[in-house]
């Protein structure tokens, strides 16, 4: 039976890079401009448009299973105002959440097919963990960055200034947004499952996951301690479309093994 987290706070999750770099980036000169013209006036309404043209609306009457599980995932979670629900068809592994008045959840296709019920919570876990902490409207800058927009609204000279650290909250943000999904599912195995699946496993070899190896494959990556090491992870990891698994389940792991996860879910 999983324990519900009602009282859950931002604070109890947030990754503590994933807060100090959102309160600098705040203080810099024009950012804030730079959210409400581009998020609030121009990718909201593109959000808008596109993911309700595209994709499944997902709901009690069109898929019952993912939408009962969506529910699930929010009441844990304590997460009361349900964002909208759709899929894009793309067979692989993956989600995002966009909308900053309305929230919406896009779901891939092959998330149904490829994960089991409990790594679908992991996943929609991370998800409401991104709405829960704030994340969604610095995550559509981020996405606008690589848009013809950026090119006709944003400074040249405020993006040369915040893009690096912002491309590296946007790294950030995940490790929070995990922490949701292990205590939406609140199974690290569950969660290591999905990481493993989303890296690239064959479907062929899921009914042989080894979770030990992962486990050492992360622990080894963090391991990985020379001056020139970590200056390669932080500009590759930055440039990359998407994080990389190994170095947020190594992250993940850290923060299961030190005792704050079961705090929250052994609160009384």
């Amino acid at each position: 039976m999983k324990q519900i987290l009602i009282g859950l706070k931002p604070d109890n999750i947030q990754h503590t890079e994933d807060k100090s770099t959102l309160d600098k980036l705040n203080k810099v000169p024009g950012f804030q401009k730079l959210l409400q013209t581009t998020v609030g006036n121009i990718m909201e309404s593109y959000a808008a448009i596109e993911y309700s043209a595209e994709g499944i609306n997902i709901n009690a009457q069109s898929s019952p299973r993912l939408f009962t599980a969506l529910l699930g995932a929010a009441k844990i979670l304590d997460v009361r105002d349900i964002p909208a629900f759709s899929t894009d068809w793309q067979y692989t592994i993956g989600s995002f959440t966009v909308g900053e008045k309305r929230k919406r959840i896009v779901l891939f296709s092959g998330v149904a097919d490829l994960l089991n019920e409990e790594e679908l919570q992991f996943m929609l876990g991370h998800e409401l963990g991104h709405i829960k902490c704030g994340h969604i409207t610095y995550q559509m800058l981020v996405e606008s960055l690589y848009m013809p927009v950026a090119d006709s609204v944003i400074a040249n000279a405020l993006i040369s200034a915040i893009k690096l650290p912002l491309l590296n909250w946007y790294r950030i943000s995940d490790y929070t947004a995990d922490r949701a999904g292990l205590l939406c599912c609140q199974d690290i195995r569950v969660a290591l499952s999905t990481m493993i699946k989303m890296a690239g496993l064959p479907k062929s070899f899921y009914n042989q996951i080894n979770i030990p190896s992962f486990i050492r494959q992360a622990h080894d990556f963090r391991q990985q301690t020379t001056m020139s090491d970590k200056a390669i992870k932080y500009f590759s990891i930055n440039a990359s479309f998407y994080p990389w698994l190994v170095d947020r389940a190594a992250e993940l792991l850290n923060w299961y093994e030190s005792g704050e996860y079961n705090l929250i879910v052994n609160k009384k």
